[in-house]
């Protein structure tokens, strides 16, 4: 599932320490739609949003891939690139960098413990 090319999932971030846990992975499915999913627990949320918990979920659609690709500069493994450009702390990127390219996507989020 993982191979070395043409990955299809990566973990961007997955923190714990004493503040908290922060994850953030990046998927595509079978029918070609990439997908973010992300969880934020602790004190750091709770201070932030009023809760311990937050999850959330981006989901780029199959047919708006090619604008995430040429926003990216990629024309293949775009997994390895979201690597590249969006592991560890600068996963707090992500949504900034749809927003600002035009990548239209469907958000979902929750708050609540």
């Amino acid at each position: 599932m993982c191979g070395a090319r043409n990955k299809k999932k990566t973990v961007l971030r997955d923190e714990r320490d004493r503040r908290g846990l922060r994850f953030l992975s990046a998927e595509i499915q079978q029918n070609g739609d990439l997908v973010f999913e992300g969880q934020d627990l602790g004190s750091v949320v709770e201070a932030f949003f009023g809760s311990s918990e937050y999850e959330w979920r981006w989901t780029i659609k199959a047919e708006h891939m090619p604008i995430l690709q040429k926003s990216l500069g990629v024309d293949g493994d775009i997994i390895n690139m979201l690597e590249t450009r969006f592991s560890n702390e600068k996963s707090a990127d992500v949504l900034s960098f749809l927003e600002e390219h035009n990548i239209p996507f469907e958000s979902w989020h929750r708050y609540g413990d």
